[in-house]
């Protein structure tokens, strides 16, 4: 659909004509889309990969000379905006026009015919529909549905949904509404707070009580109104979902991690952590295997006046590759008795923060019910 339109509007040689431009203005375009978020979001920790991710959005739509759809393929970043409230449409309608002013620059001193402009215009009303289009759908690359599944539905069987929400479990006893075996898809009931959730979180987990099958799903709409959501991608995973003894919680602003083995040093960014353990997002393969003894540090601020630094030996227990350049490693430890005392203080607080965080949405929601 949108390759067609792309070369209908001749589009590739619109780019042809003013590549200099384009390359000219990558940087200006980098910088102003980072000082924008900023604006935006005054809280958010800006780092090299959203510079990464704008720089390599910018090179397909206006320097790779042939049109190639453009995967939003670093979920990560795309995540990270989406929970900081990041207005996608507003932040490219705002990177478009100051490129628009330069452009009319460019035109004017260059002698050009301004009916250059007017195609400009009409090429950023295609990739706004576009990137719009790719931030906001799912992508139907659907899997059978499990013959487990269309069973639970036939015979109307209770199962559990569960969904986390920055490490907090919330679950709620399910039903299969329907199944749509074209499009691979089914519609479950899930509670309000769950409706809440999946507009930031885009995985959920089904689970058969009695069995303690799994099933892992994504989901591709909600109808807060009807309290459903339409799942795709449904597919049954061998591990059960793990019964977490201890709370675990995503802190509110990045903390920065440093892990030390022998005399190596390398800096990860917290994902979350619990009495006994921490997940850490890298966005590089470290040198670290499962089972490898490491000592990590770390900050926890709680309010500016109490500042706890820590220094725990932790054992690596997994590593996650989540694309082709970001891994999760998951670690244990046991600190000691001042230590624990402190993250089970800043636990309980983040735990109460997600949860009131959950009860504003939730009143939001309600009022447009």
């Amino acid at each position: 659909m949108f390759k067609n339109r792309f070369f209908e509007n001749n589009f590739l040689t619109f780019l042809s004509q003013h590549k200099q431009f384009f390359k000219q203005k990558e940087v200006k375009f980098i910088l102003n889309f980072l000082e924008i978020l900023k604006k935006e979001n005054p809280k958010l920790y800006i780092t090299t990969e959203y510079k990464n991710f704008i720089k390599e959005l910018y090179e397909s739509l206006f320097l790779k000379g042939s049109f190639e759809e453009f995967t939003l393929n670093n979920s990560i970043v795309i995540e990270e905006l989406k929970e900081a409230n990041i207005d996608f449409e507003d932040i490219f309608n705002k990177l478009f026009l100051l490129l628009s002013n330069s452009f009319i620059k460019y035109i004017v001193k260059e002698k050009n015919s301004l009916h250059y402009l007017k195609k400009l215009t009409t090429l950023f009303e295609f990739y706004l529909e576009y990137l719009l289009y790719h931030l906001k759908e799912p992508d139907f690359n659907t899997k059978s549905i499990p013959k487990e599944i269309k069973e639970y539905y036939l015979n109307n069987k209770e199962l559990s949904l569960l969904s986390v929400y920055k490490g907090i479990p919330i679950t709620s006893t399910t039903t299969i509404k329907s199944v749509n075996e074209e499009k691979e898809t089914i519609e479950v009931k899930a509670n309000y707070y769950q409706i809440i959730t999946s507009k930031f979180q885009k995985e959920i987990f089904l689970l058969e009580p009695k069995t303690n099958k799994t099933f892992k799903a994504n989901i591709s709409r909600i109808y807060p109104k009807k309290r459903i959501l339409d799942l795709f991608n449904i597919e049954k995973i061998n591990r059960k979902t793990s019964k977490r003894n201890y709370v675990r919680v995503q802190p509110h602003e990045d903390i920065v991690v440093t892990i030390t083995k022998n005399s190596q040093s390398f800096e990860t960014k917290m994902y979350d952590i619990s009495l006994r353990g921490t997940a850490l997002i890298s966005l590089s393969k470290l040198p670290l295997e499962v089972g490898d003894i490491i000592n990590i540090s770390f900050v926890l601020d709680f309010d500016n006046d109490n500042i706890y630094y820590f220094n725990l030996q932790s054992e690596i227990k997994s590593i996650s590759k989540l694309n082709n350049a970001t891994y999760r490693y998951h670690l244990y430890f046991e600190p000691n008795p001042k230590d624990e005392k402190v993250l089970e203080r800043y636990i309980t607080k983040r735990e109460k923060e997600i949860i009131k965080e959950l009860q504003i949405f939730l009143k939001k929601e309600l009022k447009n019910v």
